[in-house]
């Protein structure tokens, strides 16, 4: 009984249980209000805002079991534009008159369980329609769990399938359950939304990590009322914001609010009637995209007739953009556009055929079909070009386009394949060429969507790969691959691998640049399998035997891909053991770009290469530029969640010195993505071979049958692959190529004949030249669409928010040009003999463009647009009308124009954010109202300061503005709160620039105003209104008008006679020299004795600190009576002063050494430990005071720079130096012993250059006084213009180079501007130049003057000056030689005393950034107090190919070592006396260096070997066999130089060289000189120089030897004089050389390779292999080449084997024994013991694998008797 009454009770209290699930009763209508607001703008009140207002009532009723009726009854819909909250909403009622019949007409939909189902509707609902009633029926939308009040899921809505969270309330007093969901829009399994434009661009992970630039989220309140059948929904209410940002989201945001209520009102039993006409099922409660995908958000209209309204756009852009564009004209292109989208294929048929016979209509039409981008444009544009109505260069630029915008699908994919794949369609190759890039880019954009797309899509472009690569066919497969490569799915990857080495067997003997554009490929499959590309690209990489451009491609795609640090630290281990020195460079210097990388997609990246570059040889640091090198630069802005990237990829080949291939790619982050907005990359391999002079054919070569009888005889000789000579580039645009071209032999040929050949051979030119002469007009215009990006989102009343960026322009240019050519061409011109004629150029041309940019967020659908748009329109002219003058042979250039007679807007910009509200029923009433009204700033701006005795209701009110909710901000306290920005949110701005003697001037006009007064963030100083523009205006004066200007160049011996106003150069030295001798009657005035001269320093001192305020009355008498007795201006009294200091500091430290000898002494040997590099002191009184004055003062003129640099550095050695001078030794002992521990370990900034005068001086005056030293130095550093023949102006003595004249020409005759002239002083010594820039009016004094003088051999100097008679401002720079250290060192210094404002401003500015760029160059840095008005660089040659470089400016010191320099620099021994090479001679040897870096030298002298590279190795040469020392290593070899040893002695050599017909032998003789035998007929010496029939080969004597020189066959010279060979290649045999001298290719690491390409594994087997063997024991050398057995059994493999040689090894002919032996190691390869092989097959072994490496022993000289030999 008991358990019966408990289960009782247990079901009693489980059915009263509330069931929480809603419900509707099927007997009853439920009636709710409801009401929907959706609102866009600032957050912020006291804005405008834009948005609508939907409110109805709505019925519920159930027609079927679980299945229900909803229809709206009294739709309203109201429009709201105005300030908020202010502004009422008004109604648009014209709008809901339209839409009232498909609101009220009633929808079925199934409700189980809280859940929306299928939703029923009429066709006559439009999706719009549809739409708005789905998001009523979203507030139905309840998961309700009975087990838990607090729970999250992912929950499907009106937005897609996205989390919720639930908290459920259950109020047992009020009978009431309360439910609160909130929704998370950015964490979405399923997310509805449409993007457009935005294919080309990828997600950057990282940065939405960080912050996001949209975000979404909505909060429901539901109220239910429990009932029988469960609960019933009483109230809900909704609010969803969207934010929006291009910035950081936490510097604020624009936002998209929608609120929604619905209120049940009443429940009645009434009998619900079903609608008679069919609903049929329109999907689920997810949002349907319906027309607003084809509907620009900026533009709104009825489209019932889209012909006549194109017509009018039409004609409306014809006639107003001819001359000059609008400003309106980017605006009615974008409407063009919509109204073409709007049209049906027979619409644009009609305005076809209207206007296809009208060319300027016609452009504009083919423009703007692509940019709309609808299937209905494109089939169009197909049938054009299949029909041939569109030429050629029509049918790339409209096709094209029209495949990168048009929206994809599966049928226009379709028809793309049909018209671009059939050759009978697309018959012009260029047309062809790029439709097949476009439709992989096609593909692309189709297949975004999905990771695997469909084969329908790729299928043209597999077979069309298959087709290419099977005829072998190179053009087709490199566009095969590069359209694979656009489309970029992974399916495509078995295509590619056809031409991948190592994953096809034919893949290898591919051209290199096919198997680098099959690499290239793999990159935007990367961005979907990236795991896929690693594994391909890494397997590339670490396969040695493909060519170095390859694998560095590889690693450059690997890099790309962001791998792991484990795959990171693999690349790192795999570049220890790399033995190409190209790839190790390359990819050393790419991982090390990526360690200073900042973007946040590269985090993980620079972490993982920061760790690999620690792993690696720092040496790799060191290798020169002559090695591939990539640099990647980039730069994020956190607060603007923007940023920017370069990536500079140099491939270098040591077979040219320009790059074989460049790549330089720009990227870019914006709204939490990344875009490759532009990449370009030029392959120029063998372009340097096509630009040299023709060689001749080697076939024709007699020698070249003993040529290859020789390398015959060579073991598996390899020629070094011959490379196809072709130029290329391609160009890609976001990630797609667009464009490449290619350039053979042929076609360059082809160019340059066509310069040469007479006109009438070349149609195009005459036809330019006789069009020209004629007169040439032309109107020109291009309509662009340059961006379309759109994100369309769904919102909770069912209205779809989109953000979108449109950018149009529109460029036009009217073009009349008119040429005079003197004298006229005649049949047999050609173009060359155009540099003999007089040619003038009538020109009048007026480019101007428009451009227009829509940011827009709000509501869009082709009913009603509302919400906030941002305008920005640019639009600038440039008018250019004038004559040139041009006169080649004659060396005059001449431009006339005539004056500005109106104003002129050059440039105009303007930016105003309004909210904006049209709806398509009632265009007439559309609203625009400026964000930031006009009354809201002035209002603001007059607001007051409230003080702080506010009373506590205002400081709760103040306490509240911290709050992030804008809403619960107060006006009031909004004034106040941000009272301090209100200055920056108006601002004007206003400024001419006049060019008076031009009759013109140049003005700006800015006017701004922006909300930054409530938020100080970049979008805050966006909003609002802003305003500029530069126009042209003429600048009127009293005096006459201005008829014309003129502009002319003139050089050559008539440059004299186009000066106007002789004027003459002030002299450098005067002023100089006039200073010079003030300071020294002043010093000497002042150096009485020690003891007046220390008092009139501290009185000194004292004037000089406190120059601002009284001092005592003996410095202010001393000061008043210098300034009465002098009439110089402040500037040069500051000079004097600075001067007068120096100076006295030195003569102080003078006399001090007087009174204290033995401790300056001291002094001067601890200052001799840091400064090495100081001449050691005599033991004489006077040379100790000269050397202890040098110690603590320069001796040059930069003595006190120095002075002042060094002081900062080691300034605990200055104090313990005063201390030395006034306190005990103690102060002396802790002076050494901080000196020491600076001195340690020397950073380059610590030590001090040393120019040649500093030695020269402390050598040449050790005997003087210690201030007439200083003063000497004081004033050496004009020494070099002191004298009088050095002082005078060039213009006195020898006319103008060049003459350079802007003047304008006045009505009265009279002439005014400018007149440049340069002068040369030529002289071999002292060579000058001066440069004077004066005013051609007389009255004007203002001037620039400029003289550079190379003042001796180690000194150049330059100053320039301007002003008044070029006395205001004054920079100085000079250049001196020296020592930094023990290191030849070059020093430029830029001294100033005095700038214009702007240059100040601008050095400030730009010190802002050097510190960051600086870093990015790989400079260290040291803040250091530099002086203030000095710049400093000094290079220190530290080896033959990297220097030095240290850099001080005034706040700053930057230094870094071991850079890396492209040429070679000469070095000699490291002596600290020996002079440097002077600037004379650096400057001449320039030239010669880089001539020198070009080429290449081999050397062999006795036993030692220094290949082309810089390789040195010993090895004994056998003796009687030559050894091919270097040849030309391609299969038609043109050269060979073999070197052997001479019998007569073993430090004798004997060289045999094969040049085209002849076979040159120079042999040593006992007498120490050289015999030259030349087709074995002896050439006396005495008979020498001597040159072939040909010409071309050149034999002359040269010190103790002979020098051989055949340029035309890549033998620059060839040298022996009997022990000593060397051999110097040209530059185009870098890289094709083989032999002893090695391949010429850079890579040090493999210099030891064998003629069959294998490297060897020590020196003597390399050198082995370039041994030409024997025939037989009777010939000179008795070796022969042959392969071994290693002579013993070897356990291997688990079993007993027999191993033989892989490569051959010299052993003597037979019937000869050894004399002379030497161990090779040498690879085997391993039979089975039993295996029976023949000697005679051991040769078939070569090719094997290597099993295991021995040493065997080869034989390097032979002995044989006659009677024993036997031939082989």
């Amino acid at each position: 009984m008991r358990g019966i009454l408990l289960a009782l009770t247990i079901a009693l209290v489980g059915s009263q249980q509330t069931k929480y699930e809603p419900s509707f009763s099927g007997s009853k209508t439920y009636q709710y209000k409801y009401e929907g607001v959706i609102l866009t703008g600032l957050p912020e009140k006291g804005l405008a805002r834009a948005g609508l207002k939907v409110h109805c009532k709505v019925e519920i009723s159930e027609v079927a079991q679980k299945t229900y009726l909803l229809k709206i009854l009294n739709p309203e819909i109201q429009e709201y534009n105005g300030i908020w909250p202010k502004a009422p909403f008004y109604p648009a009622s014209k709008l809901t008159q339209a839409l009232a019949s498909q609101l009220t007409q009633p929808i079925k939909f199934q409700y189980r369980n809280g859940q929306v189902g299928d939703i029923f509707a009429s066709e006559e609902v439009s999706d719009t329609v549809l739409n708005i009633q789905r998001g009523i029926l979203n507030m139905l939308q309840l998961t309700i769990k009975t087990t838990q009040n607090v729970y999250g899921l992912q929950e499907n809505g009106i937005a897609g399938i996205c989390e919720a969270s639930y908290v459920i309330q259950e109020d047992r007093k009020a009978n009431k359950i309360i439910v609160t969901k909130s929704k998370d829009l950015n964490n979405c399994n399923e997310k509805i939304k449409m993007d457009i434009g935005m294919a080309y661009s990828h997600t950057c992970s990282n940065c939405r990590k960080i912050r996001k630039n949209s975000r979404g989220t909505a909060a429901y309140t539901y109220i239910l009322k429990p009932t029988d059948a469960g609960t019933l929904i009483t109230q809900a209410t909704s609010q969803e914001v969207h934010q929006l940002t291009p910035f950081n989201e936490m510097t604020g945001a624009a936002i998209t609010e929608a609120r929604q209520k619905l209120v049940l009102e009443d429940a009645k039993v009434v009998h619900v009637t079903v609608p008679e006409q069919e609903l049929k099922n329109r999907g689920s409660i997810q949002y349907q995209f319906a027309s607003e995908i084809l509907q620009t958000p900026i533009q709104l209209f009825k489209t019932r007739s889209p012909e006549t309204k194109i017509k009018e756009v039409l004609q409306h852009l014809v006639q107003n953009n001819q001359q000059q564009v609008q400003s309106d004209a980017p605006s009615k292109f974008l409407q063009l556009t919509q109204l073409l989208r709007a049209c049906t294929h027979e619409n644009i048929e009609g305005i076809w055929r209207q206007y296809e016979k009208t060319q300027l209509y016609r452009r504009w039409i083919l423009d703007a079909l692509p940019a709309a981008a609808t299937p209905t444009a494109f089939r169009f544009i197909s049938q054009r070009i299949m029909k041939r109505d569109l030429t050629d260069a029509e049918a790339i630029q409209t096709l094209v386009t029209a495949m990168h915008l048009v929206q994809t699908n599966h049928q226009i994919v379709q028809m793309a394949a049909e018209l671009v794949f059939d050759r009978a369609n697309l018959k012009c190759p260029v047309l062809r060429k790029h439709a097949v890039l476009a439709y992989g880019s096609m593909v692309n954009r189709y297949c975004a969507e999905t990771l695997n797309c469909r084969e329908e899509a790729l299928k043209p472009l597999h077979d069309f790969a298959n087709d290419a690569i099977s005829r072998a066919h190179e053009e087709e497969t490199v566009l095969a691959l590069k359209a694979l490569g656009n489309a970029g799915q992974p399916s495509s990857i078995k295509r590619i691998q056809k031409c991948l080495p190592g994953f096809s067997s034919g893949a290898s003997q591919l051209p290199v640049k096919i198997q680098v554009d099959a690499v290239m490929a793999l990159r935007n499959i990367a961005k979907k399998e990236p795991g896929k590309v690693q594994e391909l690209t890494m397997q590339l990489f670490m396969d040695h035997q493909l060519h170095s451009e390859v694998r560095m491609v590889a690693s450059m795609v690997l890099l790309e891909t962001r791998p792991s640090m484990a795959l990171v630290a693999t690349l790192a281990e795999a570049l220890l053991k790399e033995t190409s020195l190209q790839v190790a460079s390359f990819t050393y210097s790419h991982m090390k770009a990526l360690t200073r990388s900042t973007a946040p997609e590269n985090h993980a990246l620079s972490s993982a290469c920061n760790v690999a570059v620690k792993l690696l040889s720092r040496k790799l640091d060191r290798l020169s530029y002559r090695y591939s090198k990539a640099m990647h630069m980039d730069t994020f802005k956190y607060p603007l969640m923007a940023g920017a990237a370069a990536n500079i990829h140099i491939i270098n080949n040591a077979a040219s010195i320009l790059p074989s291939a460049v790549v330089m790619k720009f990227q870019a982050y914006i709204l939490a993505a990344t875009a490759d907005p532009l990449e370009i990359g030029l392959h120029t391999e063998g372009l340097q071979e096509v630009l040299m002079q023709n060689h001749e054919h080697i076939d024709q070569m007699p020698s070249a049958g003993k040529i290859q009888q020789i390398m015959k005889m060579l073991s598996g000789w390899k020629s070094v692959p011959s490379e196809k000579t072709l130029a290329s580039a391609y160009i890609k645009l976001f990630g797609q190529e667009i464009s490449f071209s290619r350039l053979d032999k042929k076609t360059i040929q082809e160019a340059l004949q066509a310069v040469r050949e007479p006109v009438e051979r070349q149609t195009v030119i005459k036809r330019v030249v006789n069009q020209l002469e004629r007169g040439a007009a032309a109107q020109l215009s291009k309509p662009l669409l340059v961006a379309e990006v759109r994100r369309i989102l769904p919102t909770c009343i069912g209205l779809p928010m989109e953000m979108s960026l449109y950018v149009s322009a529109v460029t036009t240019a009217d073009i009349n040009v008119q040429a005079h050519i003197t004298p006229s061409p005649t049949n047999d011109f050609n173009v060359a003999q155009l540099l003999n004629s007089n040619i003038v150029l009538h020109t009048d041309v007026t480019p101007s463009i428009a451009m227009h940019t829509i940011a827009v967020m709000g509501i869009n659908t082709h009913v009603i647009q509302t919400g906030v748009e941002l305008h920005v329109k640019a639009r600038t002219t440039v008018p250019m009308k004038f004559t040139a003058k041009i006169d080649l042979k004659e060396k005059n250039f001449r431009i006339e124009s005539e004056p500005c007679q109106q104003e002129t807007e050059v440039l105009s910009l303007s930016a105003q954010a309004f909210a904006i509200s049209r709806n398509v029923e009632d265009l007439d009433a559309a609203k625009k109202t400026p964000l930031l009204p006009e009354e809201a700033v002035r209002n603001i701006l007059n607001e007051q300061f409230n003080s702080g005795t506010e009373d506590s209701n205002e400081r709760e009110r103040a306490g509240k503005f911290a709050r992030p909710s804008a809403e619960m901000m107060s006006q009031e306290l909004m004034n106040s709160g941000e009272h301090q920005n209100h200055r920056g949110s108006h601002a004007t701005r206003s400024a001419c620039a006049k060019a008076k003697n031009f009759g013109f001037e140049v003005c700006f006009e800015g006017k701004s105003e922006n909300v930054a007064f409530l938020r100080d963030s970049p979008l805050y100083k966006i909003i609002g209104q802003h305003h500029c523009k530069i126009a042209l205006k003429p600048s009127h004066s009293s005096e006459a008008t201005i008829e014309k200007i003129q502009l002319e160049l003139q050089t050559g011996n008539k440059a004299a006679s186009k000066i106007i106003r002789v004027v003459a150069m002030q002299s450098l030295a005067e002023a100089d020299e006039m200073k010079g001798n003030i300071l020294k009657k002043l010093n000497k005035l002042l150096t009485v004795d020690g003891e007046t001269q220390d008092s009139t320093l501290r009185g000194f001192k004292q004037r000089s600190s406190s120059s601002s305020s009284s001092s005592s009355s003996s410095s202010s008498s001393s000061s008043s009576s210098s300034s009465s007795s002098s009439q110089q201006s402040r500037t040069e009294k500051r000079m004097e002063q600075d001067k007068l200091t120096e100076n006295l500091e030195r003569d102080r430290d003078h006399m001090r050494g007087k009174q204290s000898k033995n401790k300056k002494q001291e002094w001067k040997n601890k200052q001799k430990k840091h400064h090495k590099q100081l001449p050691s002191s005599s033991s004489s009184s006077s040379s100790s005071s000269s050397s202890g004055s040098n110690s603590s003062s320069s001796s040059s003129s930069s003595s006190s720079s120095r002075s002042h640099n060094h002081r900062n550095n080691t300034r605990t050695l200055s104090k313990s130096k005063r201390h030395q001078n006034n306190n005990n030794s103690s102060s002396s002992s802790r002076s050494s012993s901080s000196s020491q521990e600076i001195q340690k370990n020397p950073e380059i900034f610590a030590y001090r250059f040393r120019s040649h005068r500093d030695k020269l001086g402390s050598q040449n005056k050790r005997g003087r006084m210690s201030s007439s030293s200083s003063s000497s130095s004081s004033s050496s550093s004009q020494s070099t213009l002191n004298s009088k023949q050095d002082a005078k102006f060039l213009g006195d003595s020898s006319p103008p180079i060049f003459a350079f004249v802007a003047r304008a020409v006045r009505s009265d005759g009279l002439q005014q501007g400018y007149q440049v002239a340069a002068y040369t002083d030529n002289r071999v010594s002292r060579p000058r130049v001066q440069l004077l820039a004066t005013e051609i009016i007389e009255k004007s004094r203002w001037q620039i003057c400029a003289d550079a003088i190379l003042a001796s051999n180690y000194k150049a100097m330059a100053i320039m000056r301007w002003g008044e008679e070029c006395q205001d401002y004054k920079v100085a720079v000079n250049a001196v030689t020296g020592r930094l250290a023990s290191h030849p060192s070059l020093q430029i210094k830029a001294k100033w005393s005095r700038i214009p404002r702007a240059a100040k401003q601008t050095q400030n500015i730009l010190a802002e950034y050097v510190p960051g760029a600086a870093f990015m160059l790989g400079f260290s840095q040291k803040e250091q107090r530099n002086p203030s008005k000095q710049f400093k660089i000094i290079l220190a040659v530290t080896s033959p190919n990297t220097i030095d470089a240290l850099i001080k400016a005034p706040k700053i010191t930057l230094f870094k070592q071991a850079v890396q320099i492209p040429v070679q620099i000469p070095m000699e021994p490291s002596d600290a006396e020996r002079r440097s090479p002077g600037l004379a001679s650096i400057m001449n040897e320039i030239p010669f260096l880089i001539e020198e870096a070009t080429k290449s030298k081999c050397v062999a002298q006795e036993n030692k070997f220094i290949t082309f590279d810089g390789v040195k190795f010993s090895y004994q040469m056998p003796g009687g066999c030559y050894h091919i020392l270097a040849q030309d290593c391609r299969s038609k070899v043109r050269f060979m130089v073999m070197l052997k040893r001479a019998s007569m002695s073993k430090n004798l050599r004997a060289v045999n060289a094969k040049i085209y017909n002849k076979d040159i032998d120079i042999l040593p003789t006992t007498k120490g000189s050289v015999r030259l035998l030349i087709n074995n007929n002896e050439i006396p010496l005495s008979q020498l120089p001597f040159t072939d029939s040909s010409g071309n080969i050149h034999i002359k004597r040269a010190d103790e030897g002979v020098s051989v020189s055949a340029q035309q066959y890549g033998l620059e010279s060839l040298y022996f004089d009997g022990k000593t060979v060397q051999v110097k290649v040209t530059s185009e045999m870098r890289g094709k050389t083989c032999g002893l001298c090695g391949h010429n290719d850079g890579e040090r690491r493999k210099e030891f390779r064998m003629p069959d390409g294998r490297q060897a594994k020590s020196t003597i087997s390399f050198a082995h292999s370039w041994v030409v063997p024997g025939e037989n024991c009777n010939g000179g050398c008795k070796l022969l080449r042959n392969h071994v057995e290693l002579g013993k059994t070897v356990f291997l493999a688990g079993e007993h084997s027999k191993c033989y040689s892989t490569e051959p090894v010299l052993m003597c002919a037979a019937g000869c024994l050894p004399t002379e032996t030497a161990p090779v190691t040498v690879g085997f390869h391993c039979l089975p013991a039993g295996t029976v092989i023949n000697a005679g097959d051991y040769g078939s072994l070569a090719e094997k694998s290597e099993d295991m490496e021995e040493a065997v022993v080869a034989h390097t000289q032979c002995s044989c008797q006659a009677d024993q030999c036997t031939d082989m």
